[in-house]
């Protein structure tokens, strides 16, 4: 019995949620194996055109967080 057969043998075993945990790691795995890796040739201003690039392509309507959020008041409390 090969490596895939094994696996297929004990997810079977397994109920559907956990099943769902197994698939779940494997794209995780499977995308971790697949990104692209940085290209050392490009200049700065290549890089930046690449970076907006990739930043236009994100949701827009994710929540941001107000300004308040990041003072450092609200991160840390200070003991004096």
């Amino acid at each position: 019995m090969n490596i895939e057969q094994t696996v297929i043998k004990y997810l079977r075993k397994l109920p559907p949620d956990k099943q769902q945990e197994v698939l779940d790691f494997t794209q995780f795995l499977n995308q971790k194996m697949t990104l692209p890796q940085p290209d050392t040739t490009l200049t700065p201003e290549e890089k930046i055109a690449k970076w907006n690039k990739f930043i236009a392509k994100l949701p827009q309507n994710s929540a941001n967080l107000p300004d308040e959020a990041l003072h450092r008041d609200t991160m840390y409390e200070d003991e004096y």
